[in-house]
């Protein structure tokens, strides 16, 4: 396979670049970015406008702040099964799976992990005795709490070079990539591992 011309290399790189509105230049508030194309430049792809690797570096950083401010012993995993049981107690471990959005294997292994550490407990379901439900203990109810308002915290670092309304469109766009997915929702379809 023969290499593309650089005229043509130029060509794809100002096909693959937008004009998108930056608030923070002195340019009009106008910025080029470039636009997710998979088209390598000199053999590399251009990873500063990929979705993935930007989700992945936000989850980095999300990391890094949630360990330094709001939790080095409940993970965020755990902190969405405790403000979900909050939300709906006396739930069972499927449905809690389902509203938290965690696959089977994950919501068993945080409750497990909860259960040990007191902050949740399994009881029987009082309209079905032969079913357990999940309940937070008064320990869960105190730990949700204080990471909520830490979370709440750290989001508001997190966000803090964005405006009002940068925020609710970036929350907005997230949650339409999120529920264009299956594997997303909640009550959604796991992915097969066969």
């Amino acid at each position: 396979m023969r290499a593309p011309s650089r005229a043509r290399r130029e060509r794809t790189q100002t096909l693959n670049t937008h004009t998108l509105p930056d608030h923070s230049t002195g340019n009009g508030g106008r910025t080029t970015a470039s636009v997710p194309s998979g088209t390598a430049v000199d053999g590399a792809a251009d990873l500063s406008a990929n979705p993935g690797h930007l989700a992945r570096r936000l989850q980095q950083v999300i990391h890094q702040l949630w360990t330094a401010s709001v939790s080095t012993e409940t993970t965020p995993p755990q902190f969405v099964v405790l403000n979900s049981l909050r939300a709906a107690p006396d739930i069972d471990q499927r449905t809690l799976g389902e509203r938290a959005c965690l696959d089977r294997s994950t919501v068993a292994d945080v409750v497990a992990r909860l259960v040990q550490r007191g902050l949740i407990r399994r009881v029987r379901d009082p309209h079905d005795g032969r079913r357990n439900v999940l309940r937070l203990t008064v320990r869960g109810e105190s730990t949700q709490a204080e990471v909520a308002t830490r979370s709440q915290q750290m989001n508001e670092e997190l966000l803090a070079s964005l405006s009002d309304e940068e925020r609710l469109t970036l929350v907005g766009l997230l949650n339409r990539v999120v529920d264009a997915h299956p594997v997303g929702r909640p009550g959604g379809t796991e992915p097969d591992t066969d």
